[in-house]
């Protein structure tokens, strides 16, 4: 039998993932502190501007879309994901053809590294070109799952998890940077949204536990993460998250509404624009209905924001 506490500390979990992922979606969060334009927050992510500003030109194809955002996707890790998806537009604009995956397979790795260094696309630039050519390699070998709901927007959350940890015949990664427990389930969710993609089984996909998730996550004392290193602490709050979840009502996109893959986005922009914001002002200027139930000891701000109303 459940305990008391437990079920109590289910419910409390689920009605943060509601108002946190509804008041994301529903535009109520208040960002004037932060020197941000109100509005869609949602298209204030990253990879949803770049996208967007890619779809102003009609001749490109929803394949290519999701091309970018494969191999920017693989690139997003332990580093600043708004310049990285600003400089991936930037190289997308410059240089289209490392994101054709024929073209970049057979293009030089001087070139190539070259591309991605001056762009600022790349951190470690020979492992960083050495993973992009492994995935345009396998890429324009068009097949498997990957590759399926790339070249046709339809695809399986469990198949797509098990294609990208695949490995070829020489026993190396076929999509490396793209097959582990943060980018892997990341990238199926950007598939979806904002890439279009129509994934069965989208449900399944966890949240992408990176340092902004982490950081919310126990800021809201959804799970007692601290002291923690990373790879432990992945788990417990991804299973929490999804127990969350499973009791919650949230929006979201069409693809992935009422899922962790919709409340995933959500998480990290609290993480990155709200308790990353507080930490560095040691004080607490609320965004959303969540932040008051933060645990952070700093004091409200006489500044502090009230979340927009829905009404």
């Amino acid at each position: 039998m459940q305990s008391n506490s437990n079920y109590s500390m289910g419910t409390e979990s689920a009605r943060l993932a509601e108002m946190i992922a509804n008041d994301f979606y529903d535009d109520r969060l208040d960002l004037s502190a932060r020197n941000m334009g109100s509005g869609n927050t949602w298209a204030q992510m990253p990879e949803v501007e770049c996208v967007e500003a890619i779809r102003c030109d009609p001749r490109i194809s929803a394949k290519v879309v999701r091309l970018f955002l494969t191999f920017i996707s693989a690139m997003d890790r332990a580093r600043d994901a708004v310049r990285l998806w600003r400089a991936g537009f930037d190289l997308f604009e410059t240089y289209p053809e490392v994101f054709n995956p024929i073209k970049a397979s057979a293009m030089s790795f001087s070139v190539l590294r070259a591309r991605l260094f001056e762009s600022g696309v790349s951190q470690r630039h020979g492992p960083d070109t050495e993973a992009w050519r492994s995935i345009a390699g396998s890429l324009a070998r068009r097949s498997g799952s990957v590759c399926r709901v790339i070249d046709s927007g339809v695809g399986d959350a469990k198949e797509l998890l098990t294609d990208l940890r695949s490995r070829d015949r020489m026993g190396r990664s076929r999509f490396p940077m793209l097959r582990g427990p943060k980018l892997a389930p990341m990238w199926v969710r950007i598939m979806s949204s904002p890439g279009g993609a129509d994934i069965d089984r989208i449900d399944i996909i966890p949240i992408a536990v990176d340092v902004q998730v982490r950081r919310v996550t126990e800021n809201l004392k959804v799970t007692d993460t601290q002291g923690l290193k990373l790879k432990k602490a992945k788990p417990e709050i991804q299973s929490a998250w999804h127990k969350a979840v499973s009791a919650a009502r949230i929006g979201g996109p069409s693809g992935i509404k009422g899922t962790c893959a919709a409340l995933d986005p959500a998480l990290w922009f609290y993480g990155k624009y709200g308790c990353a914001h507080c930490e560095k002002e040691r004080q607490r200027v609320p965004i959303g209905r969540a932040c008051n139930h933060c645990q952070l000891g700093f004091p409200l701000t006489a500044k502090g924001c009230r979340p927009r109303s829905s009404n």
